[in-house]
């Protein structure tokens, strides 16, 4: 099998690394800007591409798309026509404009495409999936998320004000950044009927997106959601709390812990051990994606859960502009 990652940023140096410890041997990667890979940290043997077109013309198996979000959707377009299986990191794109293109690819399981919202693939979150499906939350009546991280602290090796989370031109900003809250909220709990949103640039960060967003909706079953999101918070937080008619549940990331409560009363758990790593959930994204390339597994982010996400995703940036709910 050979796999071509464009994009070598930190995502894209994961994914190479990742793939090679897979057993993937025969490496491509697409490096557009003029400077040497970082050889110390990515597998030996790997062909260095400038130009994405001559990569593509090599007729790699799977492609991942690990550029800056405003590349998402043009990398993965070139890559289906050239018939390869496609990881695109989230989101699909950052704005609506090419997204008829991909019409002809929802009707086709061939060549097969992975959004790559790995949280799905949590211990935690799955355990939660798991309680809903057995009725142990009954009627859920809310659900309130909390997410916050310092944009600063995620690269300290470069200039943040630089990197395509903070810039409008490559389709950053906390809202489409972070998706990864909106992907598993749309698994979980349904779709939003429509999204009213506060927020914007609030901090003193220096950035030309919003870097703070507080989200309210209701989703098709009839479950009210608040999401509040930023780049402004030390320690990070992520954290979900549900109010169900028969239990209470909480997520949170950073202590590894998920619990299901009745009364105070702790009735079911998970907690990861410290040695637990989140590359696992990359780990185990990548090889259930290739497996599913012969059929022994199915793929767990669509490219239509991708543009279903998407389209919350934009229609909450448009509330924060517009100050009004936008409906869906």
């Amino acid at each position: 099998m050979k796999a071509l990652v464009v994009g070598l940023g930190s995502i894209g140096v994961r994914h190479l690394n990742n793939l090679h410890t897979l057993g993937v041997h025969e490496l491509g990667v697409v490096r557009t800007r003029n400077l040497p890979p970082p050889k110390e940290i990515i597998p030996k043997d790997v062909t260095v591409f400038q130009d994405i077109d001559l990569a593509l013309s090599k007729k790699f198996d799977l492609v991942v798309v690990a550029n800056p979000t405003s590349l998402h959707l043009e990398t993965l377009i070139k890559a289906l026509k050239a018939g390869s299986h496609v990881y695109i990191e989230k989101p699909v794109a950052h704005e609506k404009r090419r997204l008829p293109e991909l019409t002809r690819y929802l009707a086709s399981n061939n060549p097969k495409v992975l959004v790559g919202c790995q949280l799905r693939m949590h211990p935690g979150l799955q355990k939660i999936e798991e309680w809903i499906n057995q009725d142990k939350l009954g009627k859920i009546y809310s659900v309130q998320v909390d997410l916050g991280e310092y944009l600063p602290d995620w690269h300290p090796w470069e200039d943040y004000r630089q990197t395509y989370a903070a810039r409008a031109d490559q389709g950053g900003g906390v809202v489409l950044t972070l998706i990864h809250e909106l992907d598993y909220l749309h698994w979980l709990f349904g779709r939003p009927r429509g999204v009213f949103a506060v927020g914007g640039h609030r901090t003193s960060l220096e950035l030309t997106v919003e870097d703070t967003a507080l989200i309210t909706y209701e989703t098709e079953r009839n479950i009210c959601v608040q999401l509040r999101m930023d780049y402004w918070r030390k320690p990070p937080v992520r954290h979900m709390n549900i109010v169900a008619e028969k239990a209470i549940v909480d997520w949170d990331y950073p202590a590894r812990l998920t619990t299901l409560k009745q009364n105070g009363q702790i009735l079911d758990k998970i907690e990861l051990p410290p040695t637990w790593d989140r590359n696992e959930l990359f780990l185990s994204m990548m090889k259930e994606f290739i497996d599913s390339f012969s059929g022994r597994s199915s793929t767990r982010v669509t490219l239509q859960d991708g543009i279903d996400v998407l389209h919350t995703a934009l229609a909450v940036k448009k509330s924060l502009q517009i100050h009004q709910k936008v409906s869906l």
